[in-house]
């Protein structure tokens, strides 16, 4: 399959993954996300190169997303709406975020590329997807930065700011091996 072919439906199996996640939280199952995302690996690993690192980068970014924001939950950055919980306690990460944060890591595999060019950059999406993803869950009920709510965010934005590069470069340990050998032998 031609590349641009594979990072466009990997795009849209992202987004749709994304979306199940909101939409299960918001509708009683919050293990949609889940579910949704076990589906995208399913149908996108056989058309990995390097099936092996991209599941341990989506296994790596799931833990640590995990962590932070059950950290996050336990400082009262934010707590999370109770019938958008499935199987863990209300003082750690729920499962329709612990999607979230697995789809994106699986998803590295895709947008590294992009990402790798500009730790800046990188920082500044960290930033712009901090607000969109828990600015969305607290619009929309699913959960309730504290605080004053902007302050809650603006924590979160700056975490996330340092994260995403971090996790770049993550992604750069894990893939530009291939991209390097790749572009030798030609």
């Amino acid at each position: 399959m031609q590349t641009a072919t594979i990072f466009k439906l990997n795009t849209i199996g992202f987004v749709a993954t994304s979306i199940s996640c909101y939409q299960g939280a918001l509708r009683g199952m919050p293990w949609l996300g889940l579910a949704v995302f076990t589906l995208l690996m399913v149908i996108f690993l056989p058309f990995t190169d390097m099936k092996k690192e991209r599941i341990l980068l989506t296994v790596i970014v799931g833990v640590i997303g995990f962590l932070l924001d059950s950290i996050l939950i336990l400082f009262d950055i934010y707590s999370v709406n109770i019938g958008t919980r499935w199987l863990l306690p209300a003082s750690l990460c729920p499962e329709w975020i612990l999607a979230l944060w697995l789809n994106f890591g699986f998803m590295l595999y895709i947008y590294w590329l992009i990402l790798r060019r500009s730790y800046v950059v990188s920082g500044v999406i960290g930033i712009i997807f901090a607000f969109i993803i828990y600015g969305n869950a607290h619009w929309n009920g699913l959960l309730v930065l504290h605080r004053p709510a902007l302050v809650s965010i603006l924590i979160i934005a700056v975490i996330w700011a340092g994260l995403i590069p971090v996790l770049t470069m993550f992604s750069i340990k894990f893939f530009s091996r291939k991209v390097n050998h790749a572009t030798q032998t030609k």
